[in-house]
């Protein structure tokens, strides 16, 4: 019998659920220009990699507690 496999990991970005394309390492660049730091961690889709720098990701890592067991 084959072993279970898996869920692949989905975008942390509350309602997106799509399947994510990476988990940052906090070295991202802001492709907005603000500079802002990336969060570490945050595992995001193709649509949202800007995402690891705002605001509602500090919010969602302060918050979620299936973050805190990632980070």
């Amino acid at each position: 019998m084959a072993a279970p496999k898996a869920d692949p990991a989905r975008c942390d970005l509350l309602g997106c659920g799509h399947i994510a394309s990476f988990c940052s390492d906090g070295t991202e660049v802001d492709a907005t220009g603000l500079k802002r730091p990336a969060l570490k961690n945050l595992n995001v889709c193709a649509n949202h990699t800007n995402w690891v720098h705002s605001d509602d990701a500090k919010l969602f890592a302060m918050t979620s507690d299936s973050y805190k067991k990632r980070a």
